[in-house]
This record gives C-alpha cells, sequence and structure tokens, in this order.
C-alpha cells in the first residue's frame, strides 16, 4: 500500500536535493543574524524595510529552498515525472534562487534599484524553470494519486504566486504603485501561505506520513477535496479583496478546511499502526498544532499580529515541519542510494543522522520559538535571545544534515563489493 506509484529507480542522483537542504540552514543563520544587528522595533514592524527583507530571506532562501530541493526527488518517485536533466535543471534552479534571494535581501538593506533588477532576473529564471518545467511534466502523468493531484495544484499556484511576486517587483522598479497595488500584496501573501506552502505540504503528507511512519491513511475526504476547497476558496479570497468585501466568512472556511487536515494528520500520527517513537515526529507534531494555533489567530484576532504568526505559521507550522521532513528524507536517500548501488555495509537511516543530536536540534529550535513568542507578549530583550538560539539550531541542523552527507560520501568512495565487516573472525 505505501509504495503504490512509487518510483525509486528514476530518483535523481543524490546531489540534486543535497545542494538545497544543505543551503536552507545557512539562510537561517542569515536571518538570526540581522535580527541581532537591527533594532527591534523594525524588526516587529511588517512595513519596515527589514522585517520585508527577513521575511523574502525566509520564503525564497529557506522555505522555496526546500521545497524545490525536495520536489525534484518527489516528483520522479511519487508521481513517475522525470526530470530528464536532472543536474543541469538543478544548477540553473539553485543558482538563480540563492542568486535572488541575496540580491533581493541586499534591495531592501540598501534601497538601490539595480539590486531589485538583478534579484528578479535571477528569481524568474530559477522559478520560471521549475514551475514550467513541473508543469509540463506533471500534466503529463497518466497515475493519479492524491499527492500527484496535490503538487498540480501546487505548480499552478505556486506560478500565480510568482508572477504576483514579480508583478510587485516590476512595480516598484518602475515606481508604478497602482491603487490595487496593497490588494496585489495580500493576495501574493495568502497564495504564498496557503497555496505555494500548505498546499504542497498537505499532498507530501497524504503519502510520507502513512510511509515513514505506518500510520494509517487520511480520509479520502481529505485527500481528494480538502485541495480542491482550499483552490475555491483563495479563488474567493481574489474577489473579496477586489470587491472590499468582509473576510471573515472567507478565513473562517480556510480555518474549517485547514483545520480539518491538521487534525486527521495529527489523529493519525497519534494512531500509528507501530507507535515506535521517532524523534522526527517530534517536529511534524509541533508543526501541525502550530498550524491550528496560527489559523485560530489569523481568524479572530482584531489587532495587528502580523509578527506572531509569522513565527507561529512561518516557524511553527512551515519550518519545523519541513526539518522534519528532511531530516527523514536525507537518511532514506543515503540508504537507497548505496544499496541501489550494491554496497554491502550500509548504516540503518536511524544511524546516519544520530537521534540525540536530532532531538537537542529540536529543544534548542523550540526555545527559540518560545522566546520569538514571547518578545511579542512582554519585552523586545527575548527577540535578541531567540535569534541566538535560532542560530544554534539551525547551525546544528547544518551540523547533522551535514555529517549525514559526509558518511554517505565517504561510503561511496568504497568498494561495493568490500564484505570484510562479515567475514567470520578467524
Amino acid at each position: 500500500m505505501f509504495n503504490q506509484g512509487l518510483s525509486l529507480d528514476q530518483a535523481p542522483p543524490i546531489s540534486v536535493p543535497f545542494r538545497f537542504f544543505l543551503t536552507a540552514p545557512i539562510f537561517a543563520i542569515i536571518i538570526g543574524a540581522l535580527i541581532l544587528s537591527s533594532d527591534a522595533s523594525l524588526i516587529m514592524n511588517r512595513y519596515s524595510e527589514i522585517s520585508i527583507a527577513i521575511v523574502h530571506l525566509f520564503t525564497l532562501g529557506v522555505l522555496s529552498m526546500i521545497i524545490v530541493g525536495a520536489m525534484q526527488q518527489m516528483m520522479p518517485v511519487l508521481a513517475g515525472a522525470i526530470i530528464k536533466r536532472p543536474i543541469l535543471f538543478a544548477n540553473v534552479v539553485h543558482a538563480g534562487l540563492t542568486l535572488g534571494t541575496i540580491f533581493f535581501t541586499l534591495y531592501f538593506i540598501y534601497n538601490l534599484k539595480i539590486l531589485l533588477i538583478i534579484a528578479s532576473v535571477f528569481l524568474s529564471t530559477s522559478f520560471l524553470t521549475f514551475f514550467f518545467v513541473s508543469i509540463k511534466l506533471l500534466f503529463k502523468v497518466e497515475f493519479l494519486t492524491s499527492t500527484v493531484i496535490a503538487m498540480r495544484i501546487f505548480v499552478l499556484l505556486g506560478l500565480v504566486t510568482i508572477l504576483l511576486g514579480l508583478h510587485l517587483a516590476g512595480a516598484h522598479i518602475g515606481q508604478n504603485i497602482g491603487d490595487y497595488h496593497y490588494s496585489f500584496v495580500a493576495i501574493h501573501i495568502l497564495f504564498g501561505m496557503f497555496g505555494f506552502a500548505t498546499v504542497l505540504i498537505m499532498g507530501v503528507s497524504f503519502q510520507v506520513i502513512p510511509m515513514f511512519y505506518v500510520a494509517r491513511d487520511f480520509p479520502k475526504f481529505v485527500q481528494n477535496k480538502i485541495p480542491f476547497i482550499l483552490v475555491f476558496l483563495l479563488l474567493s479570497y481574489i474577489a473579496f479583496e477586489f470587491l472590499s468585501i468582509d473576510m471573515t466568512l472567507i478565513k473562517i472556511s480556510l480555518l474549517i478546511t485547514i483545520g480539518l487536515f491538521a487534525y486527521f494528520g495529527i489523529d493519525s500520527l497519534n494512531n500509528r499502526r507501530r507507535p515506535i517513537f521517532d524523534v522526527t515526529l517530534l517536529y511534524w507534531k509541533l508543526s501541525l498544532y502550530m498550524l491550528l494555533i496560527s489559523l485560530l489567530i489569523w481568524t479572530f484576532s482584531k489587532s495587528d499580529v502580523s509578527y506572531l504568526l509569522a513565527i507561529l505559521f512561518g516557524l511553527g507550522f512551515l519550518y519545523s515541519l519541513l526539518q522534519g521532513m528532511v531530516y527523514k528524507i536525507i537518511p532514506f536517500l543515503c540508504w537507497f542510494h548505496l544499496t541501489s548501488k550494491g554496497y554491502f555495509t550500509v548504516p540503518t537511516m536511524r544511524e546516519l543522522i544520530v537521534e540525540n543530536s536530532i532531538r537537542l536540534q529540536f529543544y534548542i529550535y523550540v526555545s527559540s520559538l518560545f522566546f520569538f513568542v514571547l518578545a511579542f507578549f512582554l519585552s523586545s530583550i527575548f527577540l535578541y535571545l531567540a535569534a541566538g538560539l535560532f542560530i544554534v539550531s539551525n547551525l546544528l541542523f547544518l551540523m547533522n544534515i551535514s555529517l549525514s552527507v559526509k558518511k554517505y560520501k565517504d561510503i561511496e568512495k568504497t568498494d561495493p563489493m568490500d564484505m570484510s565487516s562479515f567475514q567470520m573472525p578467524s
């Protein structure tokens, strides 16, 4: 059941996803450093240049980096959508996304228009290459699962999100801020949150949670209907925004729709068929609970809680889940590629990244979230403590996955047929 539709023999070279996964925590460390070196009032002001820079450093350099990297692995494996020249494709997408993120961040720090132009060129090259190729491949897939359908929705909504972003960048470059500029900003944000990120996470969860955690499947209604309902609500949001209609109904509908996914995700993880503890469960459960909390605050809060939502939804939900996913994907890929090459001495997935190291990183990461939240309610001094812990947690995250990659490379250098470790002592 778990392997239905899997095409592991069509996986791209292991260097393809690795470069994206290793880059993401580096950008996260830069985010922590920017917070430490900035005024707290500006960090917590959604309209300040530095806060906009940090948000995009996260959405582009961390969130998109992991998602785009994972998709290049998941499209061939989960959908059978094979990228013909995976190394060239990864080089173009990774280089464009990395350089585009750097120049985009520098634009908001130094306010030089040329930096935004350069960033727009790199980012448009990266994202348009990724989305156009992904759309072409995914819409040729004949064996449709709920995950493949969610991937299709993701690439379409992701393309819309990027086109909106390029439109907004063009408006700044041409100094042509029209009457509907901030409506486009609101739509861009919502499509990024729920269209680009959440839809894909839903689709991957439908496959990954039962497969990796031996958990029961999501209900068919959740798998087959929720992504389409989410698309309908996002399109309705556009109409409500331009017609200046009160958003309460849309917000409540999104809360119920995405909340159902979170509820059944938690229920599936809590009722696993083989209830063996896995440290990555901590990331998944934290993520889904943070999703519910952030949705409730977004729906019913009457004051500006943008900073709080950025922490709870961006770091609490999205980044927590993506870290947990990377911790499962990288050891699995190392194990799979080594065994497929015929190596006899292959560490288990749990040996490739030591669980105690993952657990330590998790607790430091949760501590940073806790102090980020305290900074909103109490004192800005907690913001800097949170940023310091955030840097430490991402250094550990980078170290953990780097050591796993090193173990893979060390084994790859050896003779696949070396069975000396299996010889009986004389």
